[in-house]
Order: structure tokens, then sequence, then C-alpha cells
């Protein structure tokens, strides 16, 4: 869903979000302890009051390189622009100490007025794979999760390069974690990694995952021009460019999908046991 869609259809939960987010914003955040004292100030006048004392327009130009666009004035801003303006305030203004409290109040509102997106890490991002299933550990960051964190981001970008880098890096993290598992040829670890989800190699779990495996890396390594930069592949065939948005986004789930299965069963002391190598 890109913001302009998001925009159409809730376009009211927007309203509501925002105009809930500035009145705690300007109103109820200044004084809880929250805010970096150089951005706040107290007046000590009728019972003592605390305001907040943002240069918004010095902010915006120190760390965006761009004018202050006066969201906290708009009824509607876009989706981007929120972004924007909250990272700002959690990397910048907010107490490091306090970060989680203003992640929670953010998501609470998220959540409340409907609004598919959270913030996790200082990033607003957009939630699209739905799950049960929740992955706490940091598995080898530099080789993997930061391909992911990254790829998350960039998916829901309008942007093509975006877009298709987020693809690559899903196909990364991807390529990864197959690379850790047993077996010293390709087929082997494909093997490896469907056993982690079912043993027994007569199943029909085992059967979906292997041949999962096995298609979406041929997409990848044989069909289009993912990771790759020759135009050729091995078999001297001309690799595809991919042009459409929406297809990228269709390869980048079905990718994500596997990928974030074999993370909730694969042998995760594979991925720590190859940081440490990666580190001597």
């Amino acid at each position: 869903m890109n913001d302009t869609n998001l925009l159409v259809i809730k376009e009211d939960n927007i309203k509501k979000f925002w105009l809930s987010f500035i009145t705690w914003f300007e109103e109820e955040l200044p004084g809880t302890g929250i805010l970096q004292e150089y951005y706040e100030y107290y007046d000590n006048w009728n019972r003592g009051t605390y305001y907040l004392s943002i240069d918004f327009e010095k902010e915006y130009k120190l760390h965006y390189g761009i004018t202050y666009p006066n969201i906290l004035k708009l009824k509607l801003p876009r989706m981007e622009d929120i972004k924007m303006f909250i990272e700002l305030a959690f990397h910048e203004w907010i107490i490091f100490e306090k970060r989680y409290n203003f992640t929670v109040m953010i998501n609470k509102r998220l959540s409340r007025f409907s609004i598919p997106y959270k913030l996790q890490n200082g990033r607003l991002i957009q939630e699209g794979y739905k799950t049960s299933y929740y992955i706490n550990n940091i598995l080898n960051y530099s080789m993997f999760e930061r391909k992911i964190r990254y790829s998350e981001e960039m998916i829901t970008s309008q942007e093509y390069l975006d877009k298709k880098s987020a693809l690559d890096y899903i196909i990364d993290a991807l390529q990864f974690i197959l690379s850790v598992q047993n077996g010293e040829k390709v087929i082997q670890k494909y093997k490896s990694a469907a056993k982690s989800i079912n043993e027994d190699e007569n199943s029909k779990v085992y059967a979906v995952v292997k041949s999962e495996i096995e298609e979406i890396m041929k997409i990848s390594n044989e069909y289009f021009d993912i990771r790759h930069n020759e135009y050729m592949n091995k078999a001297k065939q001309e690799r595809e460019p991919i042009q459409d948005l929406a297809f990228i986004e269709y390869l980048y789930n079905r990718a994500y999908a596997l990928l974030y299965l074999l993370r909730i069963k694969a042998d995760t002391d594979k991925l720590i046991n190859a940081k440490k190598n990666e580190l001597t």
C-alpha cells in the first residue's frame, strides 16, 4: 500500500492520529522528563508551565538539509513527513533512556487509529508482514539483520531504486542463512534448511520448503537481475530486468516469508558461529 492509497483509505484515521499526537507533543510532553532539557523551557508564572523550545527550522536544516515543512500546523500531513518528524524526535530530542517510553506512546496511538505503521528501533516502518511469531535475538547484525532491517524500510518506498535495493538485500539475507547450513554443495544446504523446518524428508512440508528455496534462488540467480550485474546467467541466458514495482514487492514478500520461517525454525547457532568466524 503506497502513501497515495493510504491517504485515500485512511485519511480520517491519519487526521485523528496527527491531532492526538500534536496535542500530546505540544501540551503534555513538556515537563514529563522525556524531552531533553535543551528542547523545553519553564515559565514560573501562573503556577509554572513547561513549553516546547525547539527551533524546528534549524533542526530540519541541520539533520535533513531541508526547510521545516511546518508539519505541526497541518491537519493532514503525508506519512513521509510524519515519519521524518517522529524519527527526528526519537533520535535528537528525546532523552536516550526515555526512548522506550516515547516508542510505546507512538505505537499505542498508531494502533488506536488503525495506522499500519510502527516505531521500531527509531524508525517508523510500514507493517506488512503479519505474524504471531516474533524474533527477539539479533543474529549476525552486519551480514544478516542489518540487511533485513534496511530492506523493510526501503520496500515501502515508491522509488524504483529503493524497492529494487530492498529486494536485493532480502535475497542477500536469504542467501546468507542458506550458506551457513550443513553440506558442501548448494543442494545439500537447501536440504539442510528444509530439514530444519521438518526432519521428515518424505513429508509434504519438507517438499514444499525445499521446492520454495530452490525456486526463489533460481528466480534471483537465473531469471532476473537480482543481486547480479552480469547480463547473462550461468546458462548464457539473458537476465530480465524487473521494472514493475508491484512485481518487485511480490518477490520481496515471497522471499521475506521464507526467510522469516527459516529464522524461526533454523539452527540459530549457525548464524552465531558465522559471526564468530567473521571476527576471527
